[in-house]
């Protein structure tokens, strides 16, 4: 009976042991079961008769050969659920996988990794998504010089000896700043008779006040009286002359009393001031050269270049296909962005000798980036030429067979795809892609893409 038991015991736990393997939900089913067989089967072998012992032992034996076969069975059935629901469960992660690479693969936007100074250093330049003409743009010659309009010829206007010169080519002046100082005979006569008639008139109208004092007194003759006012008149009129002669002069006559007053100033000087603000680009005054009235060369030359000309040949062919107010691109053949203007004045007259028509655009230079001599190209839209969404076709590239242009972002560029339409020399028309107003690379763009290929040659994704 004692080995009966031990047996029983021992066949328990070799089956609670194979139903703790099992799985959570199919398991614990089958281990519930097969603990219960195993406690009937207790049950049953408790209440037998201890007669017969090797009979009982043969029973016990056989029902353990026999729950060892089961437990097997159950426990081999165990085992192929478990892997297959493992299986499935690595299928599922596996497809999920996949999902995830592709949702990765065709969700991502590429982008290129750059900051301020390394955009900087690669010369990329960045400009908005403008509108214009694509095709129908005439290619013109251009020539750059000064805005006449902000041009000076500085003479004096009454001869002189040269005494001082305060300035030299290239210095840059202000409107009024005394460019150099003169002797001048003609000068101190004109002021000297300016004075002297200053002087006769305040002279009158005090004889003037007398003779009218005494003819009211009817003290005087009303031919004194008359007498005085005549000459004062006559005085009045002198210093209106001599103060329009000085004006002319340029000589302000508002300091002249003040000269009076101070016996070193000298008539004989004459500032030679500048009449605009800008840049000494020529100088011909030299201590003691005798400067004479509207000498040529002048005795300086004054230019404000933050506005210049650019004047464009128009051959005959084109004559008629370009008008005031026409858009144009300049490049000034320095490798960076063209000067986006619009022609302000076509002219009606052929050049003689040139036989071609004149375009001038007037450009504002603060930069002094156009100089007045260049010789620059000047890209016109015709008037025939229809306006649309371009860029230029430096900012297009090919990135695994689709064209595609790099945006600008926080972090560096984004690779947008667009898709084209009408295609020149230097622009593509846009169809979709990229809108107005977004700021895109449009220069070193085949730097931005070696960039791209190296980050994706790395790990896959763009750096």
């Amino acid at each position: 009976m004692t080995k009966n038991k031990i047996n029983l015991l021992l066949i328990t736990a070799s089956i609670l042991a194979l139903a703790a393997c099992s799985s959570e939900t199919q398991d614990d089913q089958a281990g519930t079961n097969d603990r219960t067989n195993v406690a009937g089967e207790a049950a049953s072998l408790s209440g037998h008769d201890d007669h017969d012992e090797d009979d009982e032992h043969a029973d016990a034996g056989g029902h353990g050969e026999e729950d060892h076969e089961e437990a097997d069975h159950e426990d081999g059935d165990g085992h192929d659920e478990d892997a297959s629901h493992a299986h499935s469960v690595g299928d599922n992660v596996h497809d999920d996988e996949e999902g995830d690479g592709e949702d990765d693969e065709h969700g991502e936007t590429a982008e290129v990794h750059l900051n301020a100074g390394q955009i900087a250093d690669l010369g990329i330049v960045v400009s908005a998504v403008t509108s214009g003409a694509v095709d129908g743009i005439i290619e013109l010659p251009a020539e750059v010089g000064f805005d006449q309009n902000h041009l000076a010829h500085v003479t004096p206007r009454v001869s002189g000896i040269v005494r001082s010169v305060a300035v030299a080519e290239g210095d840059r002046v202000e409107a009024g700043e005394v460019l150099a100082v003169l002797n001048s005979r003609p000068l101190a006569d004109a002021k000297a008779a300016y004075l002297s008639a200053r002087a006769r008139l305040d002279l009158a109208e005090s004889s003037f006040e007398r003779e009218q004092r005494l003819w009211d007194r009817q003290i005087s003759a009303e031919q004194d009286f008359l007498d005085a006012r005549r000459a004062l008149e006559e005085a009045r009129i002198e210093v209106r002359s001599a103060d329009q002669q000085l004006d002319a002069l340029g000589v302000d006559v508002s300091t002249l009393p003040r000269m009076v007053a101070s016996s070193d100033v000298s008539l004989t000087r004459y500032e030679l001031a500048a009449p605009i603000s800008g840049t000494i680009i020529e100088r011909h005054a030299v201590l003691g050269e005798v400067l004479e009235e509207g000498a040529q060369p002048p005795a300086f030359v004054v230019a404000d270049t933050d506005s210049v000309w650019v004047d464009a040949a128009i051959y005959g062919a084109d004559l008629g296909r370009l008008r005031s107010g026409a858009p144009v691109s300049i490049d000034p053949g320095d490798g960076g962005q063209p000067i986006e203007s619009t022609i302000d004045f076509v002219s009606p007259q052929i050049g003689e000798r040139t036989r071609t028509g004149r375009a001038r655009i007037v450009i504002d230079n603060p930069g002094d980036r156009l100089r007045p001599g260049m010789f620059v190209t000047v890209f016109a839209a015709a008037s025939d030429a229809q306006s649309t969404v371009r860029v230029p076709v430096t900012a297009l590239q090919t990135v695994d067979g689709e064209t595609v242009v790099f945006v600008r972002s926080a972090d560096g560029f984004e690779v947008r795809q667009v898709r084209l339409g009408r295609r020149s020399d230097r622009y593509a028309e846009i169809l979709s892609g990229v809108g107005l107003g977004e700021m895109i690379a449009t220069t070193q763009t085949f730097s931005l893409k070696a960039e791209l290929q190296k980050g994706e040659f790395d790990d896959g994704h763009a750096h």
